[in-house]
């Protein structure tokens, strides 16, 4: 009878302990194939697909700790799309992956190369290296990022690095959020 018991309770432990790195293996795969179709929709400067990926409520903070809107995020990407000539290369590497229930945030090293027209149509190689830590969430609609936090950043135009500068929607988002707080 203690056997059994203990048999049973073995089983039990066993499942109770497996279920979880069976959703985790599972949560990994899916949001590696959002950070796969993030690579993609960047390539194909397509923001509804990028847009698509993020929650309602998605929110930027830069390295400074400004936190941005999705709205905000959105004009800026437009923005930087619409001088963007050709995009070269964007890769990105997971590092880690931290699993808490329907929460995975997720630390990354990105790589995005461009050639981008400056205002006088003239082309200039861009590059940006960062290491960013997102927040994915599950919802109903798959694994959504909530919250992606620059944690290094380096930009380079022509091999010259730049001061990280912000573009004017993101100024104009910043400039309103302080006045309404």
């Amino acid at each position: 009878m203690q056997r059994s018991v203990l048999l049973a309770l073995s089983i039990l432990l066993a499942i109770t302990l497996v279920r979880p790195v069976f959703a985790d293996k599972r949560a990994a795969r899916e949001i590696r194939a959002g950070y796969d179709a993030i690579v993609r929709y960047t390539k194909q400067k397509n923001v509804e697909g990028l847009l698509r990926l993020m929650t309602p409520d998605f929110m930027y903070k830069t390295r400074r700790g400004t936190v941005i809107s999705k709205q905000a995020v959105e004009m800026a990407m437009r923005d930087h799309y619409a001088r963007i000539q050709s995009v070269k290369k964007r890769t990105t590497t997971i590092k880690k992956m931290e699993f808490r229930g329907n929460t995975v945030r997720v630390t990354t090293a990105e790589l995005f190369v461009a050639i981008m027209l400056d205002p006088l149509g003239k082309p200039h190689e861009y590059v940006n290296r960062a290491t960013t830590r997102d927040t994915w969430v599950k919802t109903p609609q798959g694994w959504k990022i909530k919250m992606t936090e620059i944690l290094d950043d380096e930009t380079l135009i022509d091999g010259k690095r730049q001061v990280s500068r912000l573009t004017p929607h993101l100024k104009q988002a910043i400039l309103e959020r302080s006045e309404t707080a």
